[in-house]
Order: structure tokens, then sequence, then C-alpha cells
């Protein structure tokens, strides 16, 4: 597959634990992303290359630099490794962009968009933040955002700078629990406090007018925040389908339960305009045959939760032990991801379809 190859330009530090590094081409050749989407990074580490998604905090359109930030994670080597090694002038290998943290926005909408973050997560969430507000002048937006304290906060001046320019669009609800300044109230985000910000700033949340886009939440925290906003609104009414989701932590998957007669079956798979031919034999994913034949394949997570690895499936069955980024809506259009997909039968499958 063609990799990016890309060149540190700048680096920019946002907190005491975080820094963003702006990252051009090495050819020059602008990058074309996604607001929200993130870079799957080849970094050589202990003589070998290990890979590590980052999300974009620049937006497309909006920012002339793409820019990604990392935040120091206890017991991270690779986000250690960053910090303090790369500089400008430093080169990187790099899966094109990817990811479905995305949202399509319509200058004729008028919807309430919540973002519900935490610590790093503000990355892609600040990059669909400048999105929405620059297209869609009559959607409002409501961020809880979730810190240890004010020194822990990444984008503390551009979140300002949107809420001085956009004051009738933007609600900015920064949650402390640990404020320096003894005025501030310690506030950790919870059931009840979800509950109660949500039901003030979307009083009419369950009397949605007739042709009027729903409301939409998008999270992306620790786990356990996530698991906790996902509980709480389904409670309140929401819709799965209203519940945008982005992980950071990828959890090492167990060996699939499922169940499929280990037999061979084979695989034809079309990338980069070439054509793959190769048989898989239950429990070996369709990923992980080809990537043991030396077939680069996209990939990031490995555990269903990026999307990194989607292809069309166009005839055939494909089982997934795990699924936390395709929609119904992608499963009928046939999308698999190849990460967790097993071949149930012969199947033939085709990556880098437009309409993905």
């Amino acid at each position: 597959m063609e990799f990016l190859e890309l060149i540190v330009k700048e680096v920019v530090p946002e907190t005491k634990e975080a820094k963003s590094y702006v990252l051009e081409s090495s050819d020059g050749e602008p990058i074309r992303y996604e607001a929200g989407q993130f870079l799957t990074l080849i970094i050589e580490f202990n003589g070998h290359d290990v890979r590590r998604s980052y999300s974009m905090g620049s937006t497309p359109g909006i920012d002339e630099r793409l820019f990604i930030t990392v935040k120091r994670k206890e017991n991270g080597e690779i986000s250690r490794h960053i910090l303090e090694h790369w500089v400008p002038g430093t080169r990187v290998k790099a899966v094109p962009p990817s990811g479905r943290f995305t949202i399509t926005t319509d200058p004729l909408h008028q919807r309430h968009i919540f973002f519900l973050t935490a610590g790093s997560g503000i990355v892609p969430v600040f990059s669909l933040i400048k999105s929405v507000l620059a297209s869609e002048p009559r959607t409002h937006i409501t961020m809880l955002y979730q810190n240890h304290d004010e020194t822990t906060i990444i984008y503390h001046r551009e979140l300002q700078l949107l809420e001085e320019r956009y004051p009738e669009q933007f609600t900015r609800i920064d949650l402390l629990s640990h404020p320096l300044l003894h005025e501030l109230p310690s506030r950790r985000l919870n059931n009840g406090l979800l509950e109660q910000l949500v039901g003030y700033h979307e009083p009419g949340a369950f009397q949605q007018q007739r042709n009027k886009p729903p409301t939409l939440f998008y999270t992306c925290g620790p786990p356990a925040f996530m698991r906790m906003a996902q509980f709480t609104l389904r409670l309140m009414g929401y819709e799965e389908e209203q519940i945008i989701k982005e992980h950071f932590t990828i959890p090492v998957l167990p060996p699939p339960a499922l169940i499929i007669d280990p037999q061979p079956r084979k695989v034809l798979l079309r990338f980069n305009k070439k054509e793959y031919e190769y048989e898989v034999v239950y429990p070996t994913s369709i990923l992980q045959a080809a990537l043991d034949l030396h077939i680069e394949l996209p990939y990031s997570c490995k555990a269903g939760r990026c999307a990194t690895c989607t292809a069309k499936c166009l005839s055939g069955d494909v089982k997934m032990t795990n699924n936390e980024v395709l929609t119904e809506k992608d499963m009928e259009r046939g999308l698999v991801l190849t990460c967790v997909g097993y071949a149930a039968s012969d199947v033939r499958l085709e990556f880098g379809d437009p309409d993905m």
C-alpha cells in the first residue's frame, strides 16, 4: 500500500504533558483528510515497527497546517518516545488518514450537537467543533470537557477564542475534578450531572420537530467515561444512532469464540487496483492472513474499533467478532472490519470503496 512520508515542521507545547506536532508530506503534496479523523503512525521502536493512532486537531479548510496532538500516557512508551525525541525535521511514516468519528455538515441544518470529552479526547472533538461552527451557522454546540485542573486543559486559549467568536453558537462547560483555584467547584461528570446538564441545555430533547435533524452526541475519552455517557444517554431516551464514539484505548481481544467450520476459504481481494487471492482458515482473520502473506493492507487497532481496515464484501459471508464503529446502514451496504472478520465462505472483498 502507499504510505505517507511525513516531516515534523513545528512542535507546539499545549500543556506540561501534551504537545502538538505540525506535519507536512515530504513531497509537499496536501494530505487529504476529514475533521475528526486520525493518522496511524508507523514508528521504529526497539528494533521493530509499532503502529499508534493519533487524532488530528486541525480542520481541513480552516487550519492551514495539519497537526496531531500527543499526550504523555502512564506507561506509554510510544507517547513518551514521541514527546522526548520528535523535533522539527523528524521524519515518520504513516497510513493515510482514516476513521469514522466524522460529521457531515450542511449550512441549512439547525440542530444541537453535544460534545462530551475528557483529557486528550478533546483532539478530534476540537477538529469537529471548528468544522461545525464554520459550516452550520444555525446549529448550536454544547461541549462538556472534563479535566484534572486548569493546567491540563488542552487547547484552552483556542477554545476561548471560539467562545468569543461564536457566542451564540458555542457553549463551553469545563469540569475540573481538582481545580487549583478555590473559587472553582470540583466537578466530575457522572450519570446524575450528565443528565442534569443535558436536560438543562436541551429541554426539548424529546419533542423533535418534524424534519428537524436529531440531537447528536459525540463522545471521546477514557473507556469508563464513554460507557457512563452512553449508558446515561440511552436511559434518557436517546437512540444509539445519536451517539457517536471514538475510542483511544484499544484492548487486546481474546481469541474469537465464534465457531466457524475450520476449513480453507478462498479470499479474492481488490486493493490499490491490484487483485490478491489467498486462503484463510479459522481462527485466522481475513486481515491477518493477508499480512502473513506480506500483503500490505491498511489497519491500525486490530480490535474492531477504528475502521481503518474496513472493506466492502461483494460476495460471500464474513462474520465479525467485534464491531464498535460500523453502523447498521454500513453493514447493510456490505462493509466489514477485516481485522475481526472471519470468512464463513469464499468471499470477494474490495478496499477503497469511494462510498466508504
